[in-house]
């Protein structure tokens, strides 16, 4: 069941198409500079997005004078916005329920395996799934690590979050990638760490 799709956690068209429908429902004069300022998207892409709303006949515009232009949602722009946020929220959903029956076969692995001490690699809303389906099985977390430039130190689940390359001292006997993204990366990360010396390393790829 794995999922490829480099672009789950980038901005998709429709995303985009609904966070500027929700926009220019709540203010509709804003200007295309001020959205593409606010979206972190560029200005053409903000142009022609716009061009497209108005050709699907989502969005109508008026112009107050030579300066401002307002863009107003349609009744049909309306409709489409209601039905991008379902299909959109849909989709969110059926993810994370794939990625917690992916998490709580691995946790299961480890468990018939003979692992108790796990740590959590990647902090992520994905560890906060793993955490969340870790408490149906009987494994103990003993600490979160993170790479060792993205470290900050926090407090995550009552656990003090660690730079990775200090996760021996946690004394695991499994390492759960709890990241989607780089993980291929992570594994290499602890291989090396651990060297000659064995470590249980599973990941969540989807």
């Amino acid at each position: 069941m794995k999922n490829n799709n480099p672009n789950f956690f980038k901005p998709s068209e429709e995303l985009r198409e609904l966070r500027l429908l929700e926009e220019l429902e709540k203010n509709p004069i804003i200007s295309q500079r001020e959205m593409s300022h606010k979206f972190g998207i560029a200005l053409g892409v903000t142009n022609a997005c716009l061009k497209r709303m108005v050709r699907k006949g989502w969005i109508r515009i008026r112009g107050f004078d030579h300066r401002k232009i307002g863009y107003y949602l349609t009744p049909k722009g309306f409709v489409e916005k209601s039905k991008l946020t379902f299909h959109l929220v849909s989709g969110i959903v059926q993810h994370y329920s794939e990625l917690k029956q992916v998490i709580a076969e691995r946790l299961l692995e480890m468990q018939r395996e003979g692992m108790r001490r796990i740590v959590f690699y990647g902090v992520s809303d994905e560890m906060e799934v793993a955490y969340i389906t870790l408490q149906g099985v009987n494994l103990k977390l003993v600490g979160i690590v993170e790479d060792d430039e993205k470290f900050k130190p926090q407090i995550i689940f009552g656990y003090e979050a660690e730079p990775v390359s200090r996760v021996q001292e946690l004394k695991p006997d499994c390492i759960l990638i709890t990241s989607l993204i780089e993980n291929g990366i992570k594994r290499e990360k602890v291989k090396k760490i651990y060297g000659q010396n064995s470590i249980c390393i599973k990941d969540i790829c989807l």
